[in-house]
């Protein structure tokens, strides 16, 4: 049982976390990619309160935690081998955010991070891990693939 305060670090990143997850593998699996990530870093000595920064772990971690969900599909033939590895919705999204799912991983994630969060590349490059060049560099490819997608 985690103690009160992992459970307030837990309460206060858990939405965050599972919107990141649900852009990244769906709603199906979000929350399951979230708790896998938390049980683990709870096994750890010191819990979530340990960490030095929560948030910038976690966030990679759910990055982390999603590209390896994804790759298993694949690899147990989950997945068809000419398809793609983003995540299906079976509520009735519009074309855009379906165009979205079909971004690479990491542009996806980028894309959520600054678009739909409203951080900006250097904030998203912190809680991704890599540097903000990095970021807009997935930020223009994403937009690029968009762009291409919608001219079709």
């Amino acid at each position: 049982m985690c103690d009160l305060d992992d459970a307030k670090v837990y309460q206060e990143l858990r939405y965050e976390l599972t919107r990141l997850a649900t852009a990244l593998v769906g709603p199906t699996e979000a929350e399951d990619v979230v708790s896998t990530v938390v049980a683990r870093v709870l096994e750890r000595p010191g819990g979530l309160i340990g960490l030095r920064e929560p948030r910038p772990y976690l966030v990679k971690a759910v990055l982390n935690e999603g590209r390896s969900r994804l790759r298993r599909q694949r690899r147990w033939g989950l997945l068809p081998l000419g398809q793609s590895t983003h995540p299906t919705f079976t509520h009735g999204h519009d074309d855009l955010v379906d165009l979205v799912m079909r971004l690479p991983l990491q542009q996806r994630a980028a894309t959520f991070l600054v678009y739909w969060e409203g951080h900006s590349p250097t904030s998203a490059a912190e809680l991704m891990g890599c540097r903000p060049a990095t970021v807009r560099r997935y930020l223009h490819l994403a937009r690029k693939k968009l762009e291409e997608a919608v001219g079709e």
